[in-house]
């Protein structure tokens, strides 16, 4: 027996020995000579170029793994390789028809390349993406990632985050982050990876210029400031930038380009509304130790910055539902004492979930509030970390059940807390009923990530928000959502949309809304009037058209997820798809497939199609229904095809190709 389990344990040694020196022969790293990250926003929609230029220096060739954090909010656009005389660059293909590409690839021994998630895990609200590719023995490589993103405002700043993780020491790092706005720019800052300082100035490893509608910021460490982050790996962190633009007490700013506008909404000058407030909190026995401890950290700070004007109340739920008050109770300074106490001593964990029932009842305490009190802000605070396991568990009919106990009179927030959560339950939950959702980590800043999150939500500035275009300049189902339950302090609402053709310059916006400018109570209108023409070193020639369909691929899949017919519900699909396609963004729907090409100009951009695919369908009364023109749907199939058959072609000729994919569902 003895001698069994020493051969067993000699067997095991050599196979980890063995498995150990063939990663180290497959991972050798190259030398990344230039990593060069380079953003252009204009208009809070950013372009990000991601360029890396590696050597390997041995004789035979080397895995490189090019990997990349892109914000959850954002779209990859492109990606190409360079070495030698040879390009690959990619297209934007239907996820299947990708997949089913890239796999008889492999099978036939002909592909040279992978993407696969990167074995860390990413940052907070980013996805990883991981390309690996053969670089021959003793040449360079080059690789460009492109993505989009619009960059939102938050607590009074428009904030983009840029990962920078190499994995080693980088000869020529550089980051450049290039901003222009239609308005003048102030308050910028910056932090340094693994910093929280924020600084205003040029410093020793950033360079910051200034105009009053643009800034530069450039960030280049040398080799020395990146050993010390670390010897071996160099820098590993988020740089951000951060700033805010000029906000009139009016009607915001429209940007028109071509047959598109941009309509951004931020009005400044107006006074806090009160607001009325419920907090569902999830008690259930999941619930325990670290989480329900940072609840009750979080609840005594979040109570304390209740407004003496605001109404609020606790719902605390497993199986059961424990009110802390029969109604909303005015937020006093002795009942937010008395509420603290309560916090304290009933945020127990326990029991199991019922989450319809506590939705439910917390609409009900508004209702019962809101005849009483109108022009208020109407917010329910829904924290959870797990899936409904009592009363009604099915998610669909909870979700059924408190929209039409809603009835839009609350903006519903749902936090997720933890990785133990149906995420996408939360999402459709929050969207459907005026609010969003977000992920709460599990980690030690947690009670800091909720405080952040209260500080959103706690100022309404504006409730019943109503955004009017003239019918007959815009061409009504092609435009996003016009109607938002609150406006609230430090946020920015933004409408996108396309022009009918021939329109008139001479139209306006118009936003009606309830609110108190100090002197005026109650409706309040703001117009805006477009700005025509849209032009500028900044702005690119399509910077309006794609913004609208970044934002409208965004609404689609939302639409989707909410949707409980399914014939909608795919109809949805499809025109998220179509334009996924027509302006070439990896979505949920899409996958990119990079093929080689000596000269870039031999594989076709679907460009031309834009006009075919985007006609697919049409929104009526609300309702997105199907072209009656099956032609268009034919034609639709066969670009599709065609685009397939240009993946198979490549691979019949045994040419090197990958596979970019949307890792995590939006």
């Amino acid at each position: 027996m003895f001698n069994m389990c020493r051969w067993n344990s000699l067997f095991l040694l050599l196979i980890h020995l063995c498995y150990a020196f063939s990663e180290l022969n497959r991972r050798t790293v190259l030398e990344i000579t230039d990593l060069a990250i380079v953003a252009k926003t204009y208009a809070r929609f950013s372009e990000v170029t991601v360029t890396a230029e590696v050597m390997n220096t041995q004789s035979s060739g080397r895995e490189f793994m090019f990997a990349v954090q892109v914000p959850t909010s954002g779209f990859i656009t492109g990606f190409q390789m360079t070495t030698g005389n040879t390009t690959l660059r990619g297209i934007v293909q239907e996820k299947s028809a990708a997949d089913k590409a890239y796999d008889q690839a492999k099978d036939s021994g002909t592909s040279a390349g992978k993407v696969s998630q990167q074995p860390s895990n990413p940052g907070r609200d980013m996805d990883n993406f991981a390309l690996y590719m053969n670089v021959a023995g003793n040449s360079s490589a080059k690789f460009e990632l492109n993505y989009q993103e619009v960059i939102k405002r938050r607590l009074g700043f428009y904030r983009q985050i840029f990962h920078v993780e190499p994995k080693q020491v980088v000869r020529n790092l550089s980051l450049m982050c290039i901003i222009e706005e239609p308005q003048d720019i102030h308050g910028l800052s910056y932090s340094l990876p693994n910093h929280t300082e924020a600084l205003e100035s040029s410093s020793q490893a950033v360079t910051v210029k200034a105009a009053p509608k643009r800034r530069v910021v450039e960030y280049r460490p040398t080799v020395e400031q990146q050993q010390r982050y670390n010897a071996d790996t160099g820098i590993a962190g988020d740089f951000v930038v951060a700033y805010d633009v000029d906000h009139q007490n009016d009607g915001g700013i429209v940007l028109v380009q071509n047959d598109y506008f941009v309509h951004y909404f931020s009005p400044s000058g107006l006074q806090i509304l009160p607001k009325n407030i419920i907090f569902v909190i999830d008690i259930s026995g999941s619930m325990g130790g670290f989480k329900i401890q940072k609840v009750r950290e979080v609840m005594h700070v979040i109570l304390g910055k209740l407004r003496d004007y605001d109404y609020f109340n606790i719902l605390l739920f497993d199986d059961r539902i424990t009110l802390w008050k029969k109604s909303p109770e005015r937020a006093t300074a002795s009942n937010i004492e008395v509420a603290r106490r309560y916090a304290d001593e009933t945020l127990v964990a326990r029991g199991s979930t019922n989450i319809n029932t506590a939705l439910i009842d917390a609409v009900d305490l508004l209702r019962g509030l809101s005849k009483r009190e109108d022009g208020r802000g109407r917010v329910i605070v829904f924290l959870t970390d797990g899936h409904p396991t009592a009363g009604i568990v099915d998610p669909t009919q909870i979700r059924r059940n408190v929209k039409t106990r809603n009835e839009g009179l609350a903006s519903i927030f749902a936090l997720g807390f933890g990785y133990n959560v149906d995420m996408a339950f939360l999402e459709a939950l929050a969207y459907e009923n005026g609010g969003f959702a977000r992920r709460i980590y599990e980690e030690s800043d947690a009670s800091d990530q909720l405080e952040t999150f209260y500080a959103e939500i706690s100022t309404p500035l504006l409730v019943d928000v109503n955004v009017k275009y003239t019918p007959t300049v815009i061409v009504s189902d092609q435009v996003t959502r016009t109607v938002f339950p609150q406006y609230f302090q430090g946020t920015e609402l933004v409408v996108a949309g396309r022009l009918r053709n021939n329109a008139p310059s001479d139209w306006q916006a118009t936003v009606t809304a309830e609110g108190d400018t100090g002197s005026t109570s109650g409706r309040l209108d703001f117009t805006a009037t477009p700005e025509y023409p849209l032009d500028g070193p900044g702005v690119t020639s399509d910077f309006a058209e794609r913004y609208w369909a970044f934002s409208r691929i965004k609404e689609l899949l939302k639409m989707e997820l909410v949707e409980e017919n399914r014939e909608q519900k795919s109809i949805y699909r499809e025109m998220a798809l179509n334009m996924s396609l027509a302006y070439q963004f990896v979505t949920p729907l899409t996958s990119m497939v990079v093929t080689e090409s000596v000269n870039a100009g031999e594989v076709d951009e679907p460009i031309e199609d834009r006009e075919m695919l985007l006609g697919l369908g049409k929104v009526s009364g609300g309702k997105i229904t199907r072209s009656s023109d099956s032609s268009i749907i034919a034609q639709n199939s066969n670009w599709r095809s065609s685009g397939h058959s240009i993946v198979q072609d490549a691979t019949l000729f045994g040419l090197v190709f990958v596979l970019i994919s949307r890792l995590l569902v939006f």
